[in-house]
């Protein structure tokens, strides 16, 4: 059944689009999805950044002609033209093959109308989560591909997993995979919670520091599989640290999980109470006294778990890149998937996006963990936009102002904030000493420094 512009979009998965500053115009609105008015262009490219790189994994912009899909903050160029429903699929469709991260497509035809379906692109009929399918339009990172009816067995090391997974809803997958293969997965910290902390195929979360994968099993000669992994999520010298060619690692697309479960088996199979690798032992050894410090001023692990447990089941954690996001990635203990918000590449004003897109979605409550104040920029109009709305959200400032906090007091302060109605701002301060430790175990952080992002797109965290 072919469906409209706005209903596609929903099937992708989107929540909302975002509609520019001036609304579009009289009868050009998007029926099947619910419109979000921004106050100014940097909101609305904020709030779509951070749903794209942290919740769906496709964002849209809608100004009543031009309709910008984006899966991360890049310049989408000038528009291309689409005079029908097939040719609009057909322009998606190119831009997530070429991981193109945005495209803009002037609507030449009724939006409303459903497509005809006829000609290449089938109209906008079933475009959407089936068959697990990432709507992603993020550039990718690949090696050789994995091709069904290769014959006989193929030994692997380890899975590389990255928010593909999470995108595609495949996350029950890839748990099935690792189950049938014995193969332990390290996922990307932009996909925590593909797996319970406690698991036994959870390697832990990688592709924060130079030496991740190295620790977690990676080497010159081992075969590393990869899944859902976006160019973003991994730094060149991750796998110059370990000692591996990125284009040697071996692809499987999400949907060939359970094809490709049946061709690989792991060299040396997880067992349940193994050894784990090195990566969770050395890192275990720095993080885990830290849990135990709870007086003020707080480490960034303590203020990472008294969220977890303040939160509890109940909402989630957003960050941008940054100090407090590495260390929310690399300590927030994930017992459900999106429990834990962490971007591959973003900027300022992020994560308090994320944290209104949760209130907008009413998914719960919300807390966006920042590095610094929100008191300019597209911080704090996102913070004005979302009192403006009636939104409730906490923002956490893990900075060196506010009164020092014990972890009892960081918890008592952050329950109370939580079922306060409206905005609540936080400032805690973090003492980040025991990085020196961290990197000691790991090497130096690489996060959102791949080189790989356009300029503006990331900032280091150290």
């Amino acid at each position: 059944m072919n469906v409209s512009v706005g209903e596609w979009l929903g099937r992708w998965g989107l929540p909302y689009v975002v509609t520019t500053p001036g609304g579009p115009a009289a009868g050009r609105a998007l029926p099947g999805i619910r419109p979000v008015p921004a106050p100014d262009l940097a909101c609305a490219l904020a709030l779509a950044e951070a749903e794209a790189t942290m919740g769906a994994g496709l964002a849209a912009l809608w100004d009543g002609e031009v309709l910008t899909l984006l899966s991360r903050r890049v310049d989408a160029g000038e528009p291309v033209t689409a005079r029908s429903a097939d040719e609009l699929a057909d322009v998606a469709r190119s831009a997530r093959e070429s991981g193109a991260g945005a495209v803009a497509v002037r609507l030449g035809f009724d939006p409303a109308a459903a497509g005809p379906g006829s000609g290449p692109g089938a109209g906008l009929a079933s475009p959407g989560r089936a068959g697990h399918e990432d709507p992603s339009l993020a550039p990718r990172l690949t090696g050789r591909p994995w091709l069904p009816g290769d014959g006989g067995i193929t030994e692997a090391d380890l899975v590389l997993a990255g928010r593909g997974v999470v995108r595609a809803d495949a996350t029950a997958a890839l748990q099935r995979f690792a189950a049938t293969t014995g193969l332990g997965v390290l996922n990307t910290f932009a996909a925590k919670g593909v797996f319970h902390w406690a698991s036994p195929y959870h390697l832990g979360t990688g592709c924060l520091q130079e030496r991740d994968l190295a620790l977690a099993g990676a080497h010159p000669d081992a075969l590393v599989v990869t899944v859902g992994l976006d160019a973003d999520e991994c730094a060149p010298a991750l796998f110059s640290a370990a000692g591996l060619d990125p284009a040697r690692t071996l692809t499987v697309e999400v949907t060939d999980l359970p094809a490709a479960a049946e061709s690989l088996r792991a060299r040396v199979p997880v067992v349940e109470g193994g050894e784990r690798p090195a990566l969770y032992r050395e890192l275990f050894a720095v993080v885990q006294p830290l849990y135990a410090r709870t007086g003020a001023p707080l480490n960034p692990a303590c203020a990472a778990a008294d969220l977890a447990a303040v939160l509890g089941e109940a909402g989630d954690v957003w960050t941008e890149p940054g100090p407090a996001a590495h260390w929310i990635a690399r300590t927030f203990s994930t017992v459900r998937l999106g429990s834990v918000r962490v971007p591959a590449a973003g900027r300022a004003g992020t994560a308090i996006a994320g944290a209104l897109s949760a209130g907008l979605r009413g998914a719960g409550a919300a807390v966006a963990v920042v590095d610094r104040p929100p008191t300019s920029g597209v911080a704090a109009d996102c913070l004005a936009w979302a009192e403006k709305l009636g939104v409730s959200l906490v923002v956490e400032v893990w900075g060196e102002r506010g009164a020092p906090l014990s972890s009892a007091e960081h918890r008592e302060r952050l329950a109370g904030a939580l079922v306060t109605l409206g905005v609540s701002v936080l400032e805690l301060p973090v003492d980040y000493a025991a990085l020196g430790s961290l990197t000691a175990a790991a090497g130096p952080v690489i996060a959102w420094k791949s080189g790989r992002s356009p300029e503006g797109t990331g900032h280091g965290s150290e």
